[in-house]
């Protein structure tokens, strides 16, 4: 989307600033202006307050759209939000349309705390005007709700609060009908829909099986829209597969992925492309139930990546999957010394060394030289225990903390989480 001439026009009168989450302070500074998933986008006024956060999974036009309506915003959105719930002002149309694409995925609680998010973006689909923004709203209630059903039911009233949270399902089922049975709303929604359309099923109870009819059909158009990047055919395509095992059709949608997968890699060759086509690629084969021909692929990448160590992950989790001990063990271990950059490093360390502890915890030999190694990692980050750094150590030290008889090197790495975490 970066190199497209509509968003370097818009850039003119913007100040990019890209923070490289190794950089030196870089955890720290994300911690300060509550930054965590990669990528997050925020746009920022001229005094400094954040405008909004907008979802990087919009294609195209739809992106720019979203990036036009937030560089005219006359609120930020937490303005736009605090109005909408204390009922002070009506909102504009655009400041709905705004607060529907902000990205809650990467909120981190700058607008509304997590546990938070179910119930009051379920009070602003319901305030909102009926349209494009209303239906989106909704969808993201849902999947913040993952399932649950929001609402006060009356105390002591069992009955009547099963009948409402019934109600309320109906309620979402009829909802997600109308956003998937229509192909403009749909594709408005492809985001949503194809990271959580099928969660979003999972709990729509006795409607499941006409969802996922109505779902496949719209994964169907996006796969066969040549307007759409071939990332997005393809996990159009993954979600239809997807879908099978919920019921949906199924007659040559194994094939259909392969297929797919085969003209996708053959169309892209940019490296930086082709790596996130990869990973999609890899999913799609092993829901297919390919996952020899997706160790494949992941190993013929590897020499040509600018990153392999995500892919060596991968390796990892595959040989996890078949119950290989020493090849998954490898393979964490490989993309740990073949990673670069202080908090990526961090990063895979411990996700080494809390595998290592996991599976073969009287290895001692091994547990004492990542610590040591991991140990100096830590004291050379000048922001070790900042935001994801510190999310990775604290996962660190539960596991360290399992040892029976922690050795020399372990006890020592615990002893210094324990005094900094």
């Amino acid at each position: 989307m970066f190199s497209q001439p509509a968003f370097a026009q818009r850039m003119r009168n913007l100040l990019p600033f890209w923070l490289d989450g190794d950089a030196p302070g870089a955890q720290a500074l994300a911690a300060q202006y509550k930054l965590r998933s990669y990528p997050t986008l925020v746009l920022y006024g001229a005094d400094g307050r954040e405008i909004t956060r907008l979802p990087c999974e919009l294609d195209g036009e739809l992106f720019i759209d979203a990036l036009d309506l937030a560089l005219n915003a006359g609120h930020t959105a937490a303005e736009s939000l605090q109005a909408a719930l204390g009922n002070t002002r009506p909102l504009a149309e655009d400041e709905w349309a705004l607060l529907s694409l902000y990205s809650w995925d990467t909120d981190e609680g700058q607008l509304l705390p997590a546990a938070e998010q179910p119930a009051v973006l379920a009070r602003l689909a319901d305030a909102c005007p009926a349209g494009d923004a209303c239906a989106r709203l909704h969808l993201h209630a849902q999947v913040a709700a993952a399932g649950r059903i929001v609402g006060d039911a009356p105390a002591g009233n069992a009955s009547a609060s099963a009948a409402q949270a019934a109600a309320a399902i109906a309620a979402a089922a009829d909802r997600l009908l109308r956003v998937f049975g229509d192909t403009r709303l749909a594709r408005a929604n492809m985001d949503i829909l194809v990271n959580s359309g099928v969660n979003l099923i999972k709990w729509s109870g006795a409607r499941q099986a006409e969802l996922v009819q109505a779902l496949d059909k719209a994964a169907r158009e996006f796969a066969a829209d040549s307007w759409l990047p071939v990332h997005d055919r393809l996990s159009a395509v993954r979600l239809q597969m997807r879908l099978v095992r919920l019921g949906g059709p199924s007659a040559g949608v194994a094939e259909l992925v392969r297929s797919t997968v085969a003209s996708a890699l053959a169309e892209v060759q940019d490296p930086y492309a082709r790596h996130t086509l990869v990973n999609t690629a890899v999913s799609a084969l092993n829901d297919a139930g390919f996952a020899g021909e997706a160790e494949t692929l992941l190993q013929a990448e590897l020499a040509g990546s600018h990153s392999p160590y995500y892919f060596m992950l991968s390796l990892a989790a595959a040989a996890r999957r078949r119950g290989d001990i020493p090849a998954t063990l490898g393979w964490y271990e490989r993309a740990w010394r073949a990673s670069v950059g202080s908090a990526t490093r961090l990063q895979w360390g411990a996700t080494y060394l809390v595998s290592v502890i996991d599976m073969t915890p009287q290895d001692q030999p091994r547990i004492e030289a990542a610590a040591q190694e991991i140990a100096r990692d830590i004291s050379a980050a000048s922001d070790a225990y900042q935001q994801r750094n510190r999310t990775q150590l604290q996962r660190l030290a539960g596991k360290l903390a399992m040892l029976t008889v922690p050795g020399p090197q372990a006890g020592a790495l615990q002893r210094q989480l324990t005094a900094n975490l």
